[in-house]
């Protein structure tokens, strides 16, 4: 058998030419597939024949360049073997409220290495599409899809706010002023954990509030004790100074007469001995 009548293998419409590897389907898209893969592995993994027909809607290499799409954003995880279910990525989109979905749109597009690493180049400036191309083959996206992956990068960076499109430019947003809400994720025992080791506000209060007054005393009575002045309640030097501390013994002789006894007698009230 002579293989001059064999035709050249075909690649399916959407397969991979070589090169570094990028998600093949808009982020607007993927969010689509990822809703409905949250509804159809609530209970259980599903295996992929189920995943192409229900979630991607398509049986052919082009559902599995849409489920590589899903991985490369966080939407999906699993296998052949154990079966594909929606990552905590996709479901924490899907119950997401409106006004927190931005920095999860954030996190899924940044997760692809050559988009993280177009905008990681460009964040804070403005760009032209050629400039991102040039970029794009600088790591190694085959030369026939540079446009298809500046295409996606820009559609996908819109989505999640981190571009705007003005005519040919690409403005960046400053990585800096990304929204730095939950941008890692977390497991639930984890933020349990963290609670658990933080004091909460209401603890905080009561530990600045509790014994006030017991620890002023005391703190009062040690002072003395050094010699040095003590504090008053509001935290201020007692500015009288410090009192001296002295037992007097008193002799009362009946041969004085009543005026000096009575002058010794304040004397001694005055300096506190009686």
């Amino acid at each position: 058998m002579t293989t001059a009548g064999k035709k050249p293998r075909q690649m399916p419409k959407g397969g991979r030419k070589g090169g570094t590897v990028f998600p093949r389907v808009a982020l607007s898209d993927a969010l689509q597939y990822a809703k409905k893969l949250v509804s159809k592995t609530h209970t259980s993994a599903q295996p992929k024949d189920v995943i192409l027909s229900g979630v991607v809607g398509a049986k052919s290499g082009i559902g599995e360049v849409r489920m590589s799409a899903m991985k490369q954003y966080g939407f999906l995880k699993g296998d052949v073997k154990t079966g594909f279910s929606a990552d905590e990525l996709a479901k924490r989109i899907a119950s997401a409220p409106a006004e927190e979905l931005t920095p999860l749109y954030q996190q899924a597009m940044l997760r692809p290495t050559v988009f993280k690493r177009l905008f990681d180049t460009y964040h804070g400036d403005t760009v032209a599409k050629a400039k991102l191309k040039q970029r794009a083959s600088d790591l190694k996206v085959h030369p026939d899809e540079t446009e298809t992956c500046v295409e996606l990068y820009m559609s996908g960076m819109v989505t999640a706010g981190l571009v705007t499109i003005n005519g040919d430019r690409v403005v960046h947003k400053a990585s800096s002023d990304l929204d730095k809400t939950d941008t890692k994720i977390k497991e639930p025992g984890q933020i349990e954990q963290d609670i658990s080791e933080s004091p909460s506000d209401e603890d905080n209060v009561g530990n600045k509030s509790l014994g006030t007054d017991t620890v002023a005393g005391s703190s009062a009575a040690a002072e003395r004790a050094n010699g040095a002045l003590p504090s008053d309640p509001a935290g201020e030097p007692n500015q009288h100074g410090p009192r001296a501390v002295f037992n007097v013994n008193v002799t009362l002789d009946s041969s004085l007469d009543i005026e000096k006894l009575q002058k010794q007698l304040e004397l001694l009230k005055r300096f506190g001995a009686i």
